[in-house]
């Protein structure tokens, strides 16, 4: 019996500590058309990227997605969102700080869509190191991790995803 009380004793505080340690993937809204002027949806292209994106972050555990309201940052997420069920949650670029301070809070995997200059900010605000300092017009491929212990930032990792984007890194 004791050695149950143990065990039971030790998983707790392992799954304490598990649940401690949680995973930001922030990228830039995938490739968009030019139509309509002043919100463009996605190209065929963004909506393959949207594909691979859901298809990457299927399986991570996402219990929060976040997007600003603009029309490809929204197609982004969507795939993803529909997959796992969990509803897309609106963020503006006027609150930025306050939002990110909330995201790393929540203490879940998440994913932030973002626009190329905010996307940027977002990982400097980090305070971590890291090499990518400008997200080119053309640039649509980078993935940033976060990994987030006891409500800090600790590590971030620079990938790529999808197609590779025409512009030179």
């Amino acid at each position: 019996m004791k050695l149950f009380i143990y065990a039971t004793i030790f998983l707790s505080f392992f799954l304490t500590g598990c649940q401690s340690t949680n995973t930001i993937y922030i990228v830039r809204h995938a490739e968009k058309s030019t139509e309509p002027a002043n919100d463009p949806h996605l190209s065929i292209e963004g909506k393959l990227r949207a594909e691979v994106l859901k298809f990457l972050l299927k399986d991570k555990n996402i219990k929060a997605i976040f997007s600003t309201e603009r029309a490809r940052n929204v197609e982004t997420a969507t795939p993803l969102s529909g997959l796992i069920n969990i509803p897309i949650q609106y963020y503006g670029n006027d609150t930025l700080p306050a939002f990110l301070q909330r995201a790393v809070n929540l203490k879940k995997n998440s994913l932030i869509v973002g626009h190329s200059n905010t996307t940027v900010t977002m990982i400097n605000s980090f305070d971590l190191p890291h090499t990518i300092t400008n997200i080119a017009d053309d640039d649509y491929d980078n993935m940033f991790i976060i990994k987030v212990k006891k409500g800090k930032a600790i590590k971030i990792y620079e990938r790529v995803y999808g197609a590779v984007s025409p512009h030179v890194k």
